[in-house]
C-alpha cells in the first residue's frame, strides 16, 4: 500500500469513529423524556461534602435501569451556617427561572436542614405529587412528614470512629472530641455526647467547644503523645469566625497537631491530613440516596418514613504512614485513599500502554514521519511562546521560581530577583535565599502549604504571605505554583511557581474595608462595624456571664448650630465631640457615629449597670467644657439613653431600640442628662408595638378611611375645596386619633403605606367630585416629615395622578413649616420636583416655626395656612389679630394665598375677612365627614347653586 493510500485509510477510520461518537447526541435530544430530579443543597457548590453527595447521586442516576434515564438539576443555597430569609427569597427566584426552562421535577431531594426549611417555605413552587427525599433534615423533616416523603438519617459515627481509633492506637489515654459553635456543629456535639455517654475504661474524654480557632491549633501542637483528636463539624468558632470549608481548618489542625486526628465526614477525610474514620455524608451516601429516589419515582420504594444510611471506613494512606501504621488494623471493607500499591497496580497503566504501543507500531511510524516533518516549525513556535511567556510575566510584575525537587536545584528568574532586590548570583541552588526572606511569623504557614503539595497528590500550591526586600521594607506577595512532574511513585519531582507583589492591592483593599466600616467625617466605626462588635460582645457576655451596655447619645440643639453657623462649624463640632468621647473609654469599648449628631457607645464586659452610669457622668462632664471654632465659643451638652444586656434585651436590635427609647425619654425630661431603660418605658414600648400590630391589621382589613373637612372662600361664601383627614374606626366603634397612630406609623415604618393610601384615595375622590358635579373642587392632603423625605415621592405622585385622572392643580400638598426648614438644599429640590407635577403646595401651621422670608421667596409654594393657635383668640387678644394681619400681608406680598384653620365663630370669620384672608376651614363651616356624607353636602350645594 502506498503512503497516500495508507493515510486515506486512516482518515476513513477516523471518520467512522466520529460517526460512532456522534450517536450519544441522539440521546441528548431526548433529554426531556428522562425523569427529572431536583436536588436542593444547603451549602456552596464548592463544599467538598456536598459535591461528594452530588457525585454519588449522579452515579446512582447513571446506573438507573428505568429505561428512560434520570437527569439531575441542582440548587445550592449557600447558607449552610445559618438559614437566611433574604437569601432564600433570591434562591426561590432562581428556582422559578430554572423550572420555567427545565420543567417540574419528578422527585425532590434536600440535603441538610436549611434546604429542608427552604422546601417548607417554598413548597408551593413545586408539584405536590412529586416524592421528597430529605437527607439530614432534623426538626424540619418532621414538619414535612407525609405519605410521599422519606427522611434519610445519616448520623455521624462518633462512637464507631473512636473504637477504630483506639484499636489503631491502643496506648491512648485521653481523647479530645472537637465541635464548633455553628448550628450544625452544636447538633453534632449533642450526637457525640449521646453516643459517648458510657465511660470508656482508662480513657479521659474531653468535649472541646466554645474555642478560638487559632488557640485550638496552638493547643493541638502541645498535646501529650498518648492523646487523640476526634473532629465533628467545625463551621464557626466562639469568636464568630466562619471556618468554611471545614476541611480547610481540619487540614491546618491535623498538620499542626502533635497527635493523630480522626474525622467523621468523608469530605473532610478526603481534603484534610487527618487519619480517617467511619464516615458519612459522602459519595456512598449520595449513591444510596439516589438509588432510593429512583425507586420512589417508580413507586417501588419501601414504605418506611425514616431510612437510616450506614457509615463506612475511609482512611488516608499518607496519614497512616505518617503515624507508622498500615492498613492491616482497619475495619473490614474500609477504603484507603492514596494507599501504596503493588507492582502490577502501580505500573498497570505502563504495562498496558506498552502493549498498546506495540500493537500500534505501524501508526506510530506514520506519526513519527509527520512529527519529523513539523519538528522544525514546532521548535520555532516553542521559542516564540517561551519569549512571550517571559515577557508577559515580566510585564505583569511576576517573578518565577523553579524548584527541581529531585535534583535539589532552584532557579529564581530575573523578575523574581528584581522584586526582592537579590543579586544575580543568587539565581541557583539557594533555596535558603527565599526561605530567609519570608517573614518569621508567616514561615510555618508557608511551609505547611508546601508540605501539602509534597506529601499528597495535590497539584497546586498557593500562599499569600510577607517577604522582606533586601533594602529592609516588607512586601506582601502571592506565590502560585503547580507540580509539573511526578515520579513513578507519585512523589513530586518539580514545582514551578510565580511570585506577585500584592502590597499595593492589599493596602487598597484595607482602605476600602476601612471606608466601608468607618464614618468618613469622624473616623469612628459606623453602623456596620458597630453591629458586628455588639454581636461579638453579646456572644462573649453569654459565655462569661457579664453585662453589656449600649448608650445612645444625641447632641442637644445641634440643629441650631448648623442653621445659625453653617454645616462647616457643625462638622467641626462633631469631630471635636468624637475626640472628647474616646479618651474616657477603655480599649475594648467602642464609640460609633450613626449619622447626623447621633453616637452610640458600646461598653462590653461590665460587672453591673452602675458602671455604665459612671461612664455617662464622665462623658457629660467632658462635653460640658466649651469649644471654639472660627471665633465662635460653643457650649454643648448631650442626652443619653442606656440599655443593658441581658436585663433590657438579649439581641442587638432590641438593645439599640430600647436605648433609643431611653434617649427620647431623657430629651423629654429636659435634655442634658441620661436615662436608663426602665419597666415603665418597656410598658410604653409594648403599647406602641401592640398599636403597631393593630395598625397593620387595620391597613389590611380596610378600617382606615379618609374624612373631608370643607374649605370656604371668604369673599364669596362658597364651598371651594376640602382637606382630607385620616380616620381609624374599629368595628366596635372605637376611634383611634391620628395623633396616636400617625406617630406609630412613622416609628414602625407604615407611614409610606398610609401616605400612598391617602394620596390615591383623595385623588380618586376629588376626581369623582369633578365628574359628578362638573366643578373643580380641590382637595388638600398632608405630608408627614417621613413622607416628605422619601426618595421617589414626585414619581409616586405623578403615577397616582395618572392612574386616577385628577388634574394636578386640583391637588394641594400640605407640608408643615418645621419640616421644610430641615435641609434647605434638599427641601428646595423636593419642592421643585413636586411642583413640577402640577400639584399645589401649602405650608401648614405657618407662624409656629422659624422660616425666613428668603426661604419663602425661593420655595415654590402657593398657600400659607395660618395655625389655629393664632385664630382661636381672635376678637379677644389684639396680639393674635396683629399676627394674622401680618401673615396675610406677608403672603399676599409674595403672591401666596392664605388659608385660616380652626375657625369656629362668626367673629373670627369677620376679622379674617376684614384683613383679606382668602380661605377658611373649621367647625363654623363644617366638621370632617365621611366621603359619602361630604358628597351629599356637595350635591346639596350644587343643587342650590344651579
Amino acid at each position: 500500500m502506498s503512503g497516500g493510500a495508507f493515510v486515506g485509510a486512516v482518515l476513513r477510520t477516523l471518520a467512522a469513529g466520529l460517526a460512532v461518537i456522534s450517536v450519544p447526541g441522539l440521546a441528548m435530544a431526548a433529554a426531556s423524556d428522562r425523569d427529572h430530579v431536583l436536588a436542593i443543597f444547603s451549602g456552596h457548590r464548592d463544599s467538598p461534602a456536598e459535591r461528594l453527595i452530588e457525585d454519588g447521586l449522579r452515579d446512582a442516576f447513571e446506573a438507573a435501569s428505568t429505561g428512560r434515564g434520570v437527569r439531575l438539576s441542582t440548587l445550592y443555597l449557600d447558607m449552610f451556617s445559618a438559614y437566611d430569609e433574604a437569601g432564600a427569597a433570591a434562591s426561590a427566584a432562581r428556582l422559578r427561572q430554572r423550572l420555567a426552562v427545565r420543567g417540574d421535577p419528578d422527585a425532590i431531594v434536600t440535603v441538610a436542614e436549611p434546604a429542608a426549611r427552604f422546601l417548607a417555605d417554598y413548597r408551593a413552587l413545586l408539584p405536590e405529587a412529586s416524592p421528597v427525599a430529605m437527607l439530614g433534615a432534623y426538626p424540619v423533616g418532621k414538619a414535612l412528614a407525609g405519605p410521599n416523603t422519606r427522611t434519610f438519617e445519616v448520623e455521624i459515627a462518633v462512637a464507631e470512629t473512636l473504637r477504630q481509633a483506639l484499636q489503631l492506637f491502643p496506648d491512648t489515654r485521653s481523647v479530645l472530641v472537637i465541635a464548633g459553635d455553628g448550628a450544625q456543629d452544636r447538633h453534632d456535639l449533642e450526637v457525640a455526647r449521646r453516643q459517648l455517654a458510657m465511660p470508656i475504661a482508662g480513657i479521659d474524654l474531653e468535649f472541646v467547644t466554645g474555642f478560638d480557632a487559632e488557640s485550638l491549633i496552638a493547643r493541638a501542637g502541645r498535646l501529650p503523645s498518648d492523646a487523640l483528636l476526634l473532629m465533628t463539624a467545625v463551621t464557626r468558632d466562639a469568636e464568630g469566625r466562619i471556618l468554611m470549608p471545614p476541611s480547610a481548618y481540619a487540614d491546618r489542625l491535623a498538620r499542626n497537631s502533635s497527635v493523630p486526628t480522626f474525622c467523621v465526614y468523608e469530605g473532610t477525610v478526603r481534603n484534610a491530613a487527618c487519619v480517617g474514620g467511619m464516615v458519612t455524608a459522602g459519595r456512598d451516601t449520595g449513591q444510596r440516596l439516589g438509588s432510593y429516589v429512583v425507586a420512589m419515582i417508580d413507586d417501588d420504594a419501601p414504605a418506611d418514613a425514616v431510612v437510616r444510611l450506614p457509615a463506612h471506613g475511609l482512611f488516608k494512606g499518607s496519614a497512616l504512614r505518617r503515624w507508622g501504621l498500615g492498613d492491616d488494623g482497619l475495619v473490614a471493607g474500609s477504603t484507603v485513599i492514596d494507599a501504596k500499591l503493588g507492582v502490577y497496580q502501580r505500573y498497570k497503566a505502563l504495562i498496558w500502554g506498552g502493549l498498546g504501543v506495540i500493537a500500534a507500531q505501524g501508526l506510530s511510524i506514520v506519526a513519527l514521519v509527520v512529527a519529523l516533518r513539523n519538528s522544525r516549525r514546532h521548535r520555532t513556535r516553542l521559542r516564540e511562546l517561551q519569549q512571550r511567556w517571559a515577557f508577559a510575566l515580566e510585564s505583569a510584575g511576576h517573578g518565577v521560581w523553579d524548584w527541581d525537587i529531585a535534583g535539589r536545584q532552584h532557579f529564581f528568574s530575573r523578575g523574581w530577583r528584581g522584586l526582592l532586590g537579590t543579586d544575580d548570583h543568587g539565581s541557583r541552588d539557594r533555596k535558603h535565599c527565599r526561605d530567609l526572606l519570608i517573614h518569621g511569623d508567616d514561615r510555618p504557614e508557608v511551609d505547611a502549604r508546601l508540605a501539602v503539595v509534597l506529601d499528597t497528590d495535590a497539584e497546586q500550591y498557593h500562599s499569600e504571605h510577607r517577604m522582606q526586600h533586601t533594602d529592609g521594607h516588607m512586601l506582601w506577595v502571592v506565590e502560585r505554583g503547580r507540580v509539573v512532574a511526578r515520579g513513578g511513585d507519585g512523589r513530586p519531582l518539580r514545582l514551578v511557581a510565580t511570585l506577585e507583589d500584592v502590597t499595593a492591592r492589599r493596602a487598597a483593599a484595607a482602605q476600602i474595608e476601612y471606608l466601608a466600616t468607618h464614618d468618613a467625617l469622624t473616623g469612628l466605626p459606623n453602623r456596620t462595624l458597630l453591629a458586628d462588635r455588639i454581636e461579638r460582645a453579646i456572644s462573649r457576655a453569654r459565655r462569661e456571664d457579664h453585662k453589656v451596655a449600649v448608650i445612645f447619645l444625641d447632641l442637644d440643639h445641634f440643629k441650631q448650630v448648623n442653621d445659625t453657623l453653617g454645616h462647616h462649624i457643625g462638622d467641626l463640632l462633631l469631630v471635636a465631640v468624637a475626640g472628647r468621647l474616646m479618651p474616657h473609654l477603655r480599649e475594648s469599648d467602642t464609640v460609633s457615629r450613626q449619622g447626623g449628631d447621633e453616637f452610640v457607645v458600646l461598653l462590653p464586659e461590665l460587672a453591673e449597670p452602675g458602671d455604665a452610669a459612671l461612664v455617662c457622668d464622665k462623658l457629660m462632664q467632658e462635653l460640658a467644657d466649651p469649644v471654639q471654632f472660627d471665633g465662635h465659643e460653643l457650649r454643648i451638652s448631650a442626652s443619653m439613653g442606656v440599655a443593658i444586656f441581658p436585663d433590657d434585651g438579649r439581641d442587638r436590635e432590641t438593645l439599640l431600640q430600647k436605648a433609643d427609647v431611653a434617649l427620647y425619654r431623657a430629651k423629654d425630661s429636659g435634655r442634658r442628662g441620661y436615662r436608663f431603660f426602665s419597666a415603665e418605658m418597656n410598658a410604653e414600648l409594648n403599647d406602641l408595638i401592640a398599636l403597631d400590630s393593630r395598625l397593620a391589621a387595620a391597613l389590611s382589613n380596610g378600617r382606615l378611611s379618609l374624612w373631608y373637612q370643607p374649605q370656604f372662600d371668604l369673599a364669596s361664601g362658597e364651598l371651594c375645596g376640602a382637606e382630607a383627614l385620616m380616620r381609624w374606626i374599629e368595628d366596635d366603634g372605637e376611634s383611634i386619633p391620628p395623633s396616636r397612630f400617625i406617630a406609630v406609623a412613622e416609628q414602625f415604618g407604615h407611614i409610606h403605606e398610609l401616605g400612598e393610601f391617602a394620596l390615591r384615595t383623595a385623588c380618586r375622590e376629588a376626581r369623582r367630585w369633578q365628574t359628578a358635579f362638573n366643578r373643580a373642587i380641590p382637595v388638600a392632603v398632608n405630608l408627614s416629615a417621613v413622607q416628605f423625605g422619601r426618595a421617589g415621592l414626585s414619581e409616586l405622585l405623578e403615577r397616582i395622578l395618572t392612574e386616577t385622572g385628577l388634574p394636578p392643580f386640583l391637588l394641594t400638598l400640605e407640608i408643615t413649616e418645621s419640616v421644610i426648614m430641615e435641609d434647605e438644599h434638599q427641601t428646595q429640590q423636593t419642592l421643585r420636583a413636586l411642583a413640577a407635577t402640577g400639584a399645589r403646595l401649602a405650608i401648614d401651621d405657618f407662624g409656629t416655626g422659624y422660616s425666613s422670608l428668603a426661604y419663602l421667596k425661593r420655595f415654590p409654594v402657593h398657600h400659607l395656612k395660618i395655625d389655629r393657635a393664632f385664630v382661636k383668640d381672635l376678637g379677644r387678644d389684639p396680639d393674635d389679630e396683629v399676627i394674622v394681619r401680618t401673615i396675610v400681608q406677608l403672603g399676599h406680598s409674595l403672591g401666596l394665598q392664605i388659608v385660616a384653620e380652626g375657625v369656629e365663630t362668626d367673629e373670627q370669620s369677620r376679622i379674617l375677612m376684614r384683613h383679606g384672608c382668602d380661605f377658611a376651614q373649621g367647625f363654623l363651616y363644617g366638621r370632617p365627614q365621611p366621603a359619602e356624607a361630604f358628597r351629599q353636602r356637595l350635591s346639596e350645594t350644587h343643587a342650590i347653586g344651579s
